[in-house]
């Protein structure tokens, strides 16, 4: 949880500095645009990953997730160039937080309903 909701939890402190520093003047909708983006695709992306892990493939998942959000942090620090007032990038900033983090994050994270094949009740055992 604290590797996919973690990180949705703590846009607002980027959200933050971005209406302060980066991207002064912006819409506060753009901002709302990135986590929103985040927490969409983490649940979007729930099922399908739910199914990846009774397949067997939680390694792949948790290698893959990993990478995801690493390099989607990673990216975001270089996308905001060196930090200065006004010298953020919107494209870049969503492109890194919202998308390849959140997709990353989606590989971590299952809803409940997911925790348990329904075909054989195998799990129940």
């Amino acid at each position: 949880m604290f590797n996919s909701w973690g990180i949705v939890n703590a846009y607002g402190t980027y959200a933050s500095y971005y209406m302060q520093h980066l991207l002064p003047g912006d819409d506060i909708l753009l901002f709302n645009l990135i986590g929103s983006t985040q927490s969409f695709i983490v649940l979007l992306l729930s099922a399908p990953v739910g199914r990846f892990l009774d397949a067997g493939y939680h390694r792949t998942l948790i290698i893959t997730g990993s990478v995801l959000v690493v390099l989607g942090q990673f990216l975001l620090s270089v996308s905001v160039g060196d930090g200065g007032y006004g010298q953020g990038n919107y494209g870049l900033i969503w492109l890194t937080q919202g998308l390849i983090t959140g997709l990353g994050m989606a590989c971590f994270f299952v809803t409940s309903s997911q925790g348990m094949c329904r075909k054989c009740l195998c799990c129940e055992k």
